[in-house]
């Protein structure tokens, strides 16, 4: 249902989720308090383009959501990529946000910064800006290069945080957010071993992923993120 909000401003980001965890929630909720979103929207997706079967069912990865957005009210699910078969690409998402949203609300794709490397290999990657502003918070850890083509791209595009907020879309920028070092993979394989992760992982979530023995085998620790 189209709301056509003048001016509200709705983040969104996405990802694995496998599993979800405290890193994604603080960088979320970071990034709601510094843009003064109305909402942030944590959007799963069914099947990245660039990664392999997902090592546990999106079923799952969604219950997971469901439950860590509970404990934190200041967040949105948006699951419609789950309900879409074969990959999930980004510009589809947005555009389908847009048409609901209509042209005045403001919309921020939220990506870390090890995305950026490999942007070019998104599927119609310069057309995101046509119907949001491109968010950047930092990653731990080291990451490849960012080409060239992408830092004209950033260049000729970025823009401060408060003139993001003046325009429904367009803009790239960037938020310091606090980091947790951890990742959805290093959690998997914890968890495996049968180590401890209650430090960086809610305990509903924790709960579920051992009612479910998820992650307790090899191959759901060591799949893709």
């Amino acid at each position: 249902m189209a709301t056509h909000a003048i001016n509200h401003r709705i983040g969104v980001m996405g990802g694995s989720f496998n599993p979800v965890h405290c890193g994604h929630l603080r960088v979320a909720r970071d990034v709601k308090a510094t843009l003064k979103l109305d909402r942030m929207v944590l959007m799963p997706a069914a099947q990245s383009p660039f990664k392999g079967v997902h090592s546990v069912s999106a079923e799952h990865r969604a219950a997971m959501l469901e439950l860590a957005v509970a404990t934190h009210p200041e967040l949105d699910l948006d699951l419609r990529e789950l309900s879409r078969k074969g990959p999930s690409y980004t510009i589809n998402s947005l555009e389908a946000l847009r048409q609901e949203q209509g042209s005045q609300a403001s919309l921020y794709f939220i990506m870390g910064d090890d995305l950026l490397p490999s942007l070019t290999r998104w599927s119609r990657w310069q057309e995101i800006l046509h119907y949001a502003h491109v968010v950047v918070v930092s990653r731990p850890g080291v990451f490849p290069a960012v080409p060239a083509t992408v830092k004209k791209w950033w260049n000729h595009h970025e823009m401060s945080l408060e003139a993001l907020g003046q325009s429904p879309c367009g803009g790239v920028s960037r938020v310091e957010c606090s980091l947790v070092n951890t990742s959805s993979t290093a959690i998997r394989a914890a968890i495996a071993l049968g180590s401890l992760v209650s430090e960086v992982i809610p305990d509903p979530v924790i709960e579920y992923i051992t009612q479910h023995k998820l992650y307790a085998v090899p191959s759901q620790a060591e799949a893709n993120p």
